[in-house]
C-alpha cells in the first residue's frame, strides 16, 4: 500500500482540541451520528469533528494527516473545562427564508452536540459561516447534514 506524505504547511496546532462548539442538530442527524458512532467506535463529537475537517480541507489532506498520525480519528478531551459552548456568530442575523426550509426538510433542531476541535478548525469554519451569512452553528449543522445524510437531500435548501 502506498504511503501518504504529510501535506505541506504546519499542522501542529491541529493535534489538540482546545475549543468546543455546541451545535443543535435535527433528530435525523443525531440518529445517523449515533448509529455511525457504534459502527466505527467513535463518539458523535469525533464523527462531527472529522466530518468538518474533511469539509474544510478535503479527504486527501484528511487522510494524509491521519496516515502521519497528526490527526487522530478518536481523541480524548485534553482541555475540557476551557469553553462550555460557543456563542460565536450570533452577531450575524439569519434571513427568515433558509431556516424554515431546513426545519421542514429535517425537523426541528432538538438535539445538542458538543464538538471539541482545534481552535484553528473552528476559526476556519467560522470564516466560511460569515461568508455564507450564517451563524457558526447553522453552518456546521448544514455541513454535517450534507456530509452524513447527503448533498442531494439538501437540494430543497439551495433556493
Amino acid at each position: 500500500m502506498a504511503e501518504l506524505s504529510v501535506p505541506p504547511g504546519n499542522w501542529d496546532d491541529m493535534r489538540v482540541d482546545n475549543t468546543a462548539v455546541k451545535i443543535w442538530i435535527p433528530a435525523s442527524l443525531d440518529v445517523c451520528l449515533a448509529d455511525l458512532s457504534l459502527r466505527f467506535e467513535q463518539s458523535k463529537s469525533d464523527l462531527a469533528r472529522n466530518g468538518l475537517m474533511v469539509h474544510l480541507y478535503g479527504r486527501y489532506v484528511f487522510e494524509q494527516l491521519v496516515a502521519n498520525r497528526i490527526w487522530r480519528l478518536s481523541r480524548r478531551l485534553e482541555q475540557e473545562d476551557n469553553v462550555k459552548y460557543s456563542m460565536e456568530g450570533i452577531r450575524i442575523k439569519l434571513e427568515d427564508a433558509p431556516r424554515p426550509a431546513f426545519i421542514q426538510a429535517f425537523g426541528k433542531n432538538t438535539e445538542d452536540l458538543k464538538v471539541w476541535m482545534p481552535k484553528r478548525l473552528k476559526d476556519s469554519i467560522e470564516g466560511l459561516a460569515v461568508e455564507a451569512g450564517l451563524t457558526l452553528s447553522e453552518y456546521m449543522r448544514r455541513a454535517l447534514t450534507a456530509y452524513y445524510i447527503g448533498r442531494t437531500v439538501m437540494d430543497p435548501l439551495r433556493g
